[in-house]
């Protein structure tokens, strides 16, 4: 009985104890920074989204007309992931406006979801916008859609 209590003691004790990582730093919970999605338009508009997480994961899914299509992942180091947040302070995104819109349907939108310092934004770009939003947006492709994109096994979690 002893032997039991002490397993479960120590097992309770273990669990609770934080993972550390190798640079002895605790590990981060991931979580979205930014989602970036640019949508179809009636030609042949590359449509895509871009998900990167706090930890400098990012998930790529090439859909319409897209250079790459299907879904890919890589890491940004942390000097692109500061780039990134130095960007978002420069263009103060939180003081933007959440819509920059056309009557023009047939122009394709950048959708751009930003989760940073506790807040969220979210800022629909289809004509009319800063041209620091765009810079940024271009940003984002720069440092995303590159060679060392690596294909996600298509089937890789089913089952």
């Amino acid at each position: 009985m002893n032997a039991i209590i002490s397993f479960l003691i120590f097992t309770s004790l273990a669990i609770s104890q934080p993972v550390v990582e190798e640079n002895n730093q605790m590990p981060v919970k991931e979580s979205i920074f930014i989602t970036m999605e640019r949508t179809p338009c009636f030609g042949k508009c590359p449509s895509y989204k871009i998900t990167i997480f706090n930890t400098g994961n990012v998930v790529y899914e090439g859909l319409q007309f897209a250079e790459k299509q299907g879904k890919f992942s890589k890491k940004l180091d942390k000097n692109e992931l500061s780039e990134l947040k130095e960007q978002l302070e420069l263009l103060n995104i939180f003081a933007l406006k959440d819509t920059y819109d056309s009557k023009i349907t047939d122009i394709p939108s950048c959708i751009l979801l930003i989760n940073y310092k506790e807040k969220k934004k979210k800022i629909l770009d289809r004509d009319g916008a800063p041209e620091e939003l765009k810079k940024f947006e271009k940003l984002i492709d720069a440092l995303v859609i590159t060679k060392d994109l690596k294909k996600e096994d298509e089937g890789k979690g089913k089952g």
